[in-house]
């Protein structure tokens, strides 16, 4: 090997190399927007379900409703400032606060954090029971209903006719004389 060869295998492995780079960094700030307008959709839901609180308190609390407003118009903010503005100058704008307002940036943070620790206990639990009530209802309802009615070698389905037929005793193996049974 001499020289020239291996000069251009190093340049096209740091070609290469720099090309992944770009890539995983593009692929990064794709998902960074994704996951910010997910955010923000979010939080633009969270600001209307508090607008319509204020809404009803409106009447009866006038004081808590203009609170409420007023949260709801800030919180809607923030969704706007999300959807619109990117991802760096969230960041400088994060940076600039935490060094201006460090007490107040640990508690917005420890704060935030909270709230999505809550969400996701949440989520998971809701998760956990959809889950366990799909398994209860296709283990006792529809597989056990099937598999006995394929075991006597009947259709899982109901007949076409709702006329009364005889009823037959699976365990006897004889039709009972005089018992009929709708719909079986």
């Amino acid at each position: 090997m001499n020289e020239s060869t291996d000069s251009t295998t190093t340049s096209g492995v740091r070609s290469r190399a720099s090309n992944l780079k770009r890539r995983l960094q593009q692929d990064g700030k794709d998902k960074l927007e994704s996951g910010k307008r997910a955010a923000a959709d979010q939080i633009a839901e969270i600001a209307d379900a508090i607008d319509m609180a204020g809404a009803q308190l409106d009447q009866s609390q006038p004081t808590l409703a203009n609170y409420a407003s007023r949260l709801a118009d800030g919180v809607a903010g923030i969704a706007t400032r999300l959807r619109e503005d990117s991802i760096e100058d969230l960041y400088r704008d994060i940076r600039q606060v935490a060094t201006r307002h460090p007490g107040m940036f640990l508690l917005g943070s420890a704060a935030l954090g909270l709230v999505i620790s809550r969400f996701m206990k949440a989520t998971a639990e809701e998760e956990a029971y959809a889950a366990e009530t799909e398994a209860y209802a296709t283990e006792d309802l529809g597989v056990s209903a099937e598999t006995e009615a394929q075991q006597w070698g009947e259709s899982a389905m109901p007949p076409e006719s709702t006329e009364s037929q005889p009823f037959y005793d699976h365990s006897a193996g004889v039709e009972s004389p005089g018992t009929t049974q709708r719909g079986v």
